[in-house]
């Protein structure tokens, strides 16, 4: 079966960031960047569903900034409703250089937080992350956790940001990548995966120094800080930092009090793949398995040099740790791409990955197979710059730089259909291999029976 999908074109906003806020409500950033071409920078909410792209409101920023190059949603944890009205109180997190100018004077107040509230977007505020300018640095990256209480910011001068959300308070010195360029972070309920150019690093944000079953229960206690706490007996314990009522101190002090503990706790380097030596390897992109902390998924793009010219190839790798040896190790990969990968993603339930390719098609994998589900060639003119699935992972939406939008629908059932073409294969190959004998067998009784 062909994927349905449906193309866009909103004329004069180049296209560089996104995020749904429910299943049906989607953020897209874009604009002219500082660049005095007049295209405004703007962040715009629409209304999404497969046959139509409706704008509900747009928030456009002040003049001489930069465009919004990475957005975080802080979505509710719960299934929303699909209505005419967004989910109240959404909020959602931003990367947007302010004017040469006030960089200039310091002024760089680049992290911005805003909120949705009946259908408008509204500025809340705006911080400081980076300290230093480092020439033309930007926010590249904003991802929150999945308790959505931390915002990791990473910056194209290879620093990651922890900061406490929605506060935008610092949580945790700056990390700084030691090695390569910083393209990617992902969070597990209680580690923070970096990927650089050469390197994957895992921070730990809790006390265990590697993935234990703790994890799962972060997860299903919404709070990275609320692991393994002891209750004390109700009224003892005073003093600053504390809750009078039962003595513990709040969910905020204990999470401020480990991230500043930051430990590296291991160090994923570049695999070998087939026909390519690690050298010739960049990660590109990271994401832990929404529902399963033991499982990472890494984008790798290759170059290789032939006899005339060089070619790119691209590859998706599934890791798991291995509690025995205490390091991750390369479950699966597989060649996706011809061309080098732009952008990477996984649904909410973990069953399926989506990829935009450098060849401007965008594809669907099997989150535990990597076979192919969908593939669309010639999405956009040119690569898709940002990439989501929907809160309930019924749509996916690339975007690009040439303005435009591509809305695909994720059929219920959909990962189940890769392994039904291969038995489809298999029954269609035996049928030919029974025909095949049935016709030897047949010339064989006239040969012997004339």
């Amino acid at each position: 079966m062909r994927p349905q999908h449906t193309g866009y074109v909103l004329e004069g906003f180049p296209i560089y960031s996104s995020s749904f806020v429910s299943p049906s409500r989607l953020i897209l950033g874009g604009g002219g960047g500082q660049t005095r071409s007049g295209v405004r920078n703007k962040l715009r909410l629409y209304d999404v569903t497969l046959e139509a792209l409706n704008l509900v409101h747009e928030y456009e920023f002040e003049a001489g900034s930069d465009a919004p190059m990475s957005i975080a949603a802080a979505v509710p944890p719960a299934p929303v409703e699909v209505t005419s009205q967004p989910p109240l109180n959404v909020t959602f997190a931003c990367g947007a250089n302010a004017s040469e100018d006030a960089m200039k004077r310091g002024e760089n107040m680049h992290c911005r937080l805003f909120s949705i509230k009946y259908d408008k977007i509204v500025h809340v505020k705006s911080v400081k992350a980076m300290e230093e300018m480092k020439g033309d640095a930007y926010q590249k990256v904003s991802v929150l956790s999945p308790a959505q209480d931390v915002l990791a910011v990473g910056t194209t001068s290879n620093e990651v940001h922890l900061l406490h959300y929605p506060s935008l308070a610092r949580a945790a010195p700056v990390i700084g990548a030691s090695a390569g360029e910083l393209f990617d972070i992902s969070f597990s309920a209680t580690s923070v995966a970096i990927a650089s150019s050469t390197n994957i690093f895992i921070y730990n944000l809790h006390e265990d120094k590697a993935p234990s079953e703790n994890m799962l229960k972060a997860k299903n206690a919404g709070s990275v800080a609320s692991l393994d706490e002891k209750t004390p007996e109700k009224g003892k314990g005073k003093g600053k930092g504390k809750n009078k009522a039962n003595g513990k101190a709040s969910i905020s002090e204990k999470m401020e009090a480990q991230l500043e503990s930051l430990e590296l706790a291991s160090t994923i380097v570049r695999p070998k793949l087939p026909s390519v030596g690690a050298a010739n390897s960049t990660f590109r992109a990271v994401r832990y398995h929404p529902n399963d902390f033991f499982t990472l998924y890494a984008v790798l793009n290759t170059t290789t040099k032939t006899s005339s010219s060089y070619k790119r190839r691209a590859y998706v790798v599934i890791y798991s740790w291995i509690p025995k040896l205490r390091a991750w190790s390369v479950v699966k990969s597989r060649r996706i791409s011809e061309g080098s990968l732009t952008c990477f993603e996984i649904s909410s339930d973990g069953h399926y990955l989506a990829y935009a390719a450098s060849d401007c098609s965008i594809g669907i994998l099997n989150a535990k197979t990597l076979a192919p589900l969908q593939q669309i060639l010639n999405a956009h003119e040119f690569p898709a710059t940002t990439l989501r699935f929907n809160t309930d992972h019924t749509l996916l939406v690339s975007a690009s730089a040439d303005s435009s939008v591509r809305i695909v629908n994720v059929p219920e059932g959909l990962e189940s259909r890769g392994a039904s073409r291969v038995w489809v294969l298999f029954i269609a190959l035996l049928a030919v291999l029974l025909a095949l004998l049935a016709e030897l067998y047949r010339r064989r009784q006239l040969l012997t029976n004339p």
